[in-house]
């Protein structure tokens, strides 16, 4: 699945991104917000130029991390931002003023994350809290 995503985001493949939203269960958490069209708020965001297929793909790229039977994309999001050895794998994923922003929030990173399950199901594709 994460090869999929990323292959399919890289080329900015929204049909294919649509099948792998519902492929092996009933669509991923992309917002906090409102909405029930995963495809449709990446191409709205898009629109808005906030680079969220390109981050799909690089989140993808970082190192993991597994909690319970979810496995999360970057590593951060469960193990936390606690060293400069941490933050380097994001610099150019988002920009400098958005890092130091996470870094003043306590070392939270609530930049995008992506999960999928053991089983190979995409969970989520969100950023923020």
């Amino acid at each position: 699945m994460r090869e999929n995503i990323i292959a399919a985001a890289r080329a900015c493949d929204y049909a294919r991104l649509a099948k792998l939203v519902d492929e092996n269960g009933q669509g991923v958490r992309f917002t906090f917000g409102e909405g029930n069209d995963a495809v449709a708020y990446w191409k709205e965001e898009e629109a808005r130029d906030v680079p969220v297929l390109a981050r799909i793909a690089q989140v993808l790229e970082l190192p993991y991390a597994k909690e319970g039977d979810l496995y999360y994309w970057p590593s951060v999001h469960i193990t936390g931002l606690k060293s400069a050895k941490d933050w380097k794998p994001l610099v150019g994923i988002y920009p400098e003023a958005q890092l130091k922003a996470m870094q003043k929030d306590n070392g939270s990173y609530l930049g995008l994350r992506v999960g999928i399950d053991k089983a190979g199901d995409w969970q989520l594709a969100v950023a923020g809290d």
